[in-house]
């Protein structure tokens, strides 16, 4: 195949059109290293061949932007990678080298996040499912909040002096405050221990 046209196409991309009226954006400082020109030849496999080194420069590139501006799992960061339009190869290729890079550490952004959940009062149940939806593996998230030090009753009392004492003043509010709390993750007995100590009714009330 010929080049017929070479044209900057975005601020990193570089648009090549050949003479089969096919077109392939590469990055650009890759395409200006491998010095090809309007009117040079190439073959199918050698255009193969760069377009999938192309791909993985442009996947690294667009990850690292990403790490600039926020914490990513390696999972959460290839599928951002890819949404952008780079191949699932390039987007796999890349993360598998900001990760040797230490750029990306699903166990320490694990442990960081996880001491923040905590320190917040959230409860250790629904942190493990913000981590879930952070795209952390469930084998790290389950290791790092055994060395995690969740409060239970600590943080029910938290939320209830912050939140919920002046609500508890009657059957129905104590009920309500005794589900919200049990939706937030909590264990049935920590709640029921904790709002005992502002009013004795939640002996009366069956557990959800």
């Amino acid at each position: 195949m010929k080049i017929v046209e070479i044209k900057r196409d975005k601020k990193h991309t570089v648009k090549v059109t050949f003479d089969n009226d096919r077109f392939y954006n590469f990055d650009l400082d890759y395409f200006n290293g491998i010095c090809l020109h309007e009117d040079d030849e190439i073959s199918d496999s050698e255009l193969i061949a760069h377009l999938k080194e192309s791909d993985y420069i442009r996947a690294k590139s667009r990850g690292m932007w990403f790490l600039d501006r926020a914490d990513y799992s390696k999972k959460k960061l290839y599928e951002k990678i890819v949404a952008g339009g780079i191949s699932a190869a390039a987007a796999a290729r890349a993360t598998a080298r900001l990760k040797e890079l230490g750029l990306i550490d699903d166990v320490r952004l694990c442990a960081r996040l996880a001491e923040r959940y905590a320190e917040q009062n959230v409860s250790k149940r629904e942190t493990f499912a913000k981590l879930m939806q952070k795209g952390i593996p469930t084998d790290i998230i389950k290791s790092v909040l055994e060395d995690t030090n969740f409060d239970e009753a600590a943080q029910i009392e938290t939320i209830i002096q912050k939140k919920y004492k002046t609500r508890l003043t009657d059957k129905d509010s104590i009920q309500k405050v005794y589900a919200a709390l049990i939706r937030k993750g909590f264990s049935y007995g920590a709640v029921r221990e904790q709002i005992k100590k502002y009013t004795q009714e939640i002996e009366n009330y069956e557990e959800y």
